[in-house]
């Protein structure tokens, strides 16, 4: 055994309570559950990964998946060297086919251990400096008066973009709820509109056109319709006013590559817990990089771990342009700090090696949205 070899495997759910429950046209959330990861070496280091289960977008639960991190990807990991970083992500990656939550949760940890091996930063290990992400803030579906007033809220709390949840009712109604947000909120303020695969691409296409004739400050409409439907998103993308993103339809590598040649979307939403952790999500970001995509890092309702990975990531990708991290302001405040600090609407990835989930921050300087 070297001293890099990994010793021991710890796996433990994690629950935190929300300040409100989380909808989308998929589904409804109701607390972060998440499946927090520790790997241990010989030498003594340790580091920290986490994962959430979604049921409707990478198609697990939260009992199949701590059955495929015990009993799958833990004895496979289990007396590994870590120097052996490539063979021991693909090792990783090849254990089960998808489960893409669980191999995330491995992998950010993998890659908050070789950081620290390399005593530098996370961010810095992924090819870039700590420097803050500006995330947006989601207003997920409830009644029109109820958005409306949340996104007062939101925006009056600093927000300076908000993605609104769209889908459970008529698209007429939709767009009359963006425009009466629209006109609730300061002209200076940027719209992300989030389908979630709810519409037709005659529903985009009217609704968009309706929208650029209110003249609306919108970044993009992401994934409006079915995930499969590339041969929609490619006609939104030819003919829609405004950016089509692709959230859903882009899990991996081979899905990105397949987006990029149908020319079947502006921008691409890469999510960790989509791709299976940050090997996986670099690969995509390349690839749009090279076609001259740009990107949003975006996240589940996840825990603070995986959400520094996140942030840590897109501060160190230039092509990253926009974040959707918002979930650490959605989360009841807790006395649980590292990874990050929350300054303003922004997150400050750590600057300690790895994560830095090793050093405890004050409470003021790790900061906290309760009024939201």
């Amino acid at each position: 055994m070297t001293e890099t070899t990994i010793k021991w495997i710890k796996i433990e759910q994690k629950h935190e309570a929300l300040k409100r429950p989380f909808v989308t046209a998929l589904h409804q959330v109701n607390e972060i559950t998440a499946v927090r990861v520790r790997i241990g070496l010989a030498n003594g280091y340790s580091g920290v990964g986490a994962a959430v289960p979604n049921e409707q977008v990478t198609g697990d639960i939260l009992a199949s998946m701590i059955v495929v991190m015990e009993q799958l990807i833990k004895p496979a990991l289990l007396g590994q060297d870590v120097q052996n970083w490539n063979d021991l992500l693909e090792k990783l990656q090849r254990t089960i086919r998808g489960n893409t939550p669980a191999k995330a949760a491995f992998e950010i940890a993998l890659y908050d251990l070789r950081a620290q091996l390399f005593q530098i930063s996370l961010t810095t290990l992924l090819g870039g400096k700590p420097r803050q992400v500006t995330t947006d803030y989601t207003i997920s579906l409830d009644k029109p008066a109820a958005m409306l007033t949340r996104a007062q809220k939101i925006t009056a709390a600093g927000f300076s973009s908000l993605k609104i949840k769209l889908g459970e009712q008529q698209p007429a109604a939709d767009i009359l709820l963006v425009e009466r947000i629209a006109k609730a909120v300061p002209t200076d303020i940027s719209f992300r509109i989030d389908i979630n695969q709810a519409w037709s691409v005659k529903q985009t296409l009217a609704a968009a056109a309706a929208w650029s004739a209110a003249k609306l400050k919108i970044d993009f409409i992401e994934q409006p319709v079915s995930a499969t439907d590339l041969f929609g998103m490619q006609q939104l993308t030819a003919m829609a006013p405004f950016p089509i993103m692709a959230d859903e339809s882009v899990h991996s590598a081979q899905d990105a590559l397949k987006v990029i040649q149908l020319h079947a979307c502006d921008f691409v939403n890469i999510k960790l817990m989509k791709t299976g952790g940050l090997s996986q999500a670099q690969i995509i970001n390349d690839l749009c990089q090279t076609a001259g995509i740009k990107c949003m890092v975006g996240c589940m309702i996840e825990s603070r771990e995986s959400i520094a990975a996140a942030a840590a990531f897109a501060a160190a990708n230039t092509n990253v342009i926009y974040a959707d991290l918002d979930s650490v302001f959605m989360s009841v405040p807790s006395a649980e700090t590292g990874g990050f600090t929350i300054q303003g609407t922004s997150l400050l990835p750590s600057n300690d090696s790895g994560l830095g989930f090793r050093q405890k921050n004050s409470a003021k300087t790790n900061g906290s949205f309760p009024i939201i």
